[in-house]
């Protein structure tokens, strides 16, 4: 699908309106001039900024479709595949504290592996790995507290 520079510009400006103001209630950091709302304050106008220069360009080519099915819309399945992959994180929002980082992710890897055509043997090793590395690297290195949900607690 190919979406216009005019209906990007509009959903990126409600976008980072969104973030903009929003970040205006984060608290402030006590003796800090600038607290935790700069940065998201920031991005969110960047995006308003990038927004209007997209509608501006948009509405300067004329009058063409706010959405256009291209090439890769017409095989076989592909908007299937885009559907599953919406699914997948969707089912992780919802379910990731219940079941746990490791099990979520690993069931939504291996379903986008499979639907990427990738054989059985390839698609278990390459989510189990994947999941593993991402589990290290986010829980032990950046120190992001993953949900455990039913997993026990991994080596490290």
């Amino acid at each position: 699908m190919r979406f216009s520079d005019t209906m990007l510009g509009i959903v990126l400006l409600f976008l980072g309106a969104a973030i903009a103001i929003y970040a205006r209630t984060l608290p402030a950091v006590p003796g800090q001039q600038y607290g935790a709302a700069a940065f998201p304050t920031l991005i969110g106008l960047a995006m308003v900024c990038c927004a209007l220069i997209l509608f501006v360009k948009g509405w300067q080519a004329g009058r063409l479709p706010l959405v256009a099915r291209t090439e890769w819309t017409r095989q076989p399945g592909a908007l299937l595949a885009v559907l599953v992959t919406i699914l997948c994180i969707i089912a992780y929002i919802f379910l990731a504290r219940r079941v746990g980082f490791v099990p979520i992710s690993f069931a939504m890897l291996l379903v986008l592996f499979r639907l990427l055509s990738v054989s059985w043997g390839k698609a278990i090793f390459f989510a189990v790995a994947a999941t593993m590395a991402t589990d290290y690297v986010f829980r032990s290195l950046l120190l992001v507290p993953l949900p455990f949900g039913v997993m026990p607690r991994l080596p490290w």
